[in-house]
């Protein structure tokens, strides 16, 4: 009897086999893969003379930049107000379960200081990403 390694690798090594299949434009399968199998894709022309992806500038699979905004003090107030709400609802749920007693207070209290550290740590990380944008950018001006 096999044992569980054996069966995993086996079970394994059928996961991975796997055979190619040419089909033609009827669905028949054929034996021999087709003449134009592993030539290149003809690419569509335009009028003058460039394919379409020549045409867009960019390659394929490039993304959208996206550029860092300058930091701002008020940026950061709005993200962590959002944050200090989000904690004080956790914290009031966490306190809820475990002294049975609701403890709104105790909630919000440790909302504000959660909310008031973060306001300075979010506008820093902001001005980390921003000026090192800048730097790769070339673009960042000289320090005072």
């Amino acid at each position: 009897m096999p044992t569980r390694k054996q069966r995993r690798r086996a079970q394994k090594e059928r996961r991975h086999e796997y055979e190619t299949v040419w089909v033609d434009e009827e669905g028949n399968e054929l034996e021999e893969p087709p003449e134009d199998a592993f030539a290149p894709a003809a690419r569509e022309k335009r009028s003058d003379g460039k394919s379409k992806a020549q045409s867009k500038g960019q390659p394929r699979n490039a993304r959208a930049v996206r550029t860092p905004l300058p930091p701002s003090w008020r940026r950061a107030a709005r993200r962590s107000l959002i944050l200090g709400v989000v904690i004080m609802v956790l914290f009031y749920a966490i306190n809820s379960k475990s002294s049975g007693s609701h403890r709104l207070e105790v909630s919000l209290i440790t909302a504000l200081l959660y909310t008031a550290l973060f306001i300075p740590f979010t506008f820093y990380v902001d001005r980390f990403t921003y000026r090192r944008w800048q730097r790769s950018q070339g673009t960042q001006t000289k320090k005072r």
